[in-house]
C-alpha cells in the first residue's frame, strides 16, 4: 500500500495534475470511477449529469475539486459554451446504452439518440475553445463476422453486428464526427474502443442490462434454474471497470490521435461458462436453462489488444474471475439497492 507522501509525490509528477477536465455521463458507471480516477491523479473536475444532486449516487460532490452541473446535452450546444471554455480536456462518455433485448428492438432510438450527444459535446468543445477530446466508441462498431482477436482496421467493414446495428453505427459516425472536427478546428482527438465493461455500480435494470450484472442480479436473486438468452456458445471478453477508466486516462494523456484504439482484456469466456462462473463464486446451487428462441447475439468478441500495448502502454491488470468476485460482493452489499 503506497504510503502518503508516494501518493503525493505521485500527484505532483502526474500529467493531470491542475488539468481542468470536463467529463460527460460522469455520474454513471464508467464516468464516476473516471472521475475518481482523475481526482486521484490531481485533475480539477466537472461533471455534467442529467440527475439533480440529491440523485447522484456514486460521486462525493463534498469533493473541493469536483463540481456538478446538471444539463441536458440534446439541448443546444451554445447554451453550453460557458460551460466547456477553459477546459482542457473532454471526456465524451454520455451515451445511451442498453442490453440487446433493447438494442435489437430501438435501432433508430439507440442511433438518433447517441449521434445527438456527440454532435452536442463535440460543438460545444469548438465554441468552448476546448484542446483535447476523447471520444469514447465501442466494440459494437465491429461486424458480425470479424477475426478474432479484432483489430482496429475492421471496424468499418461491412454492417456492425445485427443486435446492436443503430448503437454501432452511431458510435461508428461518433468516431468519423470527432476525426472531422480535429481535421477541421484543430481539436486534438482521442478515439478508444472499449470491450464490455463491467464491475461495480454498473447498471442491474433487467430491460437495460448487459450480460454480466443481468445473471448476477439473477443469480444472487435466487433464480433457479436461470434462463440464458441463446444457447450459451458465445464468446467475449470482459473489461474491469478499474482497467477501463484506467484505459481512458492512458489513451488520453498518450494517443491524442484520431486513430481508433481497442481497450479490452485478452481473456475470452463462453457466456454458458461465464453462467457457471458467476453461479460458482456466487456461491448458488441453481441449474441453467438456456433459451434458444431468444438470439445469441455477435458468435464471438474478443479484441486485438497489440495497439493498445504499443500506443499507450496499456494492460488489463485485473482478471475476470477476481473481477466477477468484487463485483458479486459489492451487489450484495449496496448494488441491490442501487
Amino acid at each position: 500500500m503506497e504510503t502518503m507522501e508516494q501518493v503525493k509525490k505521485g500527484i505532483a509528477e502526474s500529467f493531470w495534475r491542475e488539468k481542468r477536465v470536463l467529463v460527460t455521463g460522469g455520474t454513471g458507471f464508467i464516468g464516476s470511477h473516471l472521475t475518481e480516477q482523475l481526482v486521484t491523479s490531481g485533475a480539477r473536475v466537472t461533471v455534467i449529469g442529467r440527475e439533480t444532486e440529491a440523485r447522484v449516487r456514486f460521486l462525493d460532490l463534498k469533493h473541493s475539486v469536483v463540481a456538478y452541473r446538471r444539463v441536458d446535452l440534446m439541448g443546444p450546444s451554445r447554451k453550453l459554451k460557458q460551460l466547456f471554455s477553459g477546459k482542457d480536456m473532454i471526456f465524451h462518455l454520455a451515451a445511451r446504452v442498453a442490453g440487446i433485448g433493447y438494442n435489437s428492438t430501438h435501432p433508430a432510438t439507440m442511433l438518433y439518440d447517441n449521434l445527438a450527444l456527440t454532435l452536442t459535446a463535440l460543438e460545444a468543445a469548438r465554441i468552448g475553445g476546448v484542446k483535447r477530446f476523447q471520444y469514447v466508441s465501442s466494440a459494437c462498431v465491429y461486424p458480425r463476422h470479424c477475426t478474432i482477436p479484432t483489430p482496429e482496421t475492421e471496424g468499418f467493414s461491412g454492417d456492425p453486428e445485427p443486435t446492436n446495428f443503430g448503437y454501432g453505427w452511431a458510435k461508428r459516425m461518433g468516431e468519423v464526427l470527432a476525426r472531422t472536427y480535429g481535421d477541421e478546428h484543430g481539436l486534438e482527438v482521442s478515439i478508444v474502443r472499449p470491450y464490455n465493461g463491467y464491475g461495480p455500480r454498473d447498471n442491474f435494470d433487467p430491460e437495460t442490462s448487459h450480460v454480466i450484472p443481468a445473471l448476477i442480479k439473477r443469480v444472487v436473486g435466487g433464480e433457479d434454474p436461470v434462463v440464458v438468452w441463446g444457447d450459451g456458445s458465445s464468446t467475449r471478453s470482459f473489461l474491469y471497470v478499474e482497467d477501463f477508466a484506467r484505459g481512458l486516462l492512458e489513451a488520453c494523456e498518450k494517443y491524442p490521435v484520431a486513430d481508433p484504439v481497442n481497450i479490452g482484456s485478452d481473456e475470452e469466456i463462453s457466456i454458458k461458462d461465464l453462467v457457471k462462473l458467476i453461479i460458482e463464486i456466487s456461491g448458488s446451487k441453481a441449474g441453467i436453462r438456456f433459451d434458444r428462441s431468444k438470439p445469441n447475439g455477435q458468435p464471438r468478441r474478443n479484441c486485438d489488444t497489440r495497439k493498445a500495448r504499443e500506443k499507450i502502454g496499456f494492460v488489463a491488470k485485473v482478471s475476470l474471475r477476481e473481477g466477477l468476485k468484487r463485483t458479486i460482493e459489492w451487489y450484495r452489499k449496496i448494488g441491490h439497492r442501487a
